[in-house]
């Protein structure tokens, strides 16, 4: 989740995403990471890439084997509803959590949809 200014709203936001499908992956987002893996000219990446794959194709991915890592990009430092977050998940599974304070943030995502908008373009 990325917010200007980082606050419960937003952790809560991010939070039930994660939680969505008994915190399991869509096979959408697997595929787009397999298939990214496996455009990479390491082979260890290849094999995890045909390893997620598999797992999409042939088996339903259980919940407790995925991590959840809850990402915040704010204009803020990290506020401390994400350490209240981080303490009440469940304990089923290994969380993470990461803030990246940006303090330019409204400039820098304003920048990244430009440039975005310019990756077709070239």
């Amino acid at each position: 989740k990325s917010n200007k200014k980082l606050g419960k709203s937003t952790v809560t936001s991010a939070r039930k995403v994660l939680d969505r499908d008994n915190g399991r992956c869509t096979p959408n987002s697997l595929l787009f990471v397999a298939n990214r893996l496996l455009e990479s000219a390491d082979p260890a990446d290849n094999a995890l890439g045909r390893d997620l794959r598999d797992e999409v194709g042939l088996k339903s991915l259980r919940a407790d084997r995925i991590d959840h890592m809850l990402l915040t990009v704010s204009g803020n430092g990290p506020h401390a509803s994400l350490k209240e977050d981080f303490e009440a998940a469940g304990t089923n599974r290994d969380h993470y959590v990461v803030n990246i304070h940006i303090e330019d943030h409204q400039e820098f995502i304003a920048a990244i949809y430009e440039e975005a908008e310019d990756v077709g373009d070239a």
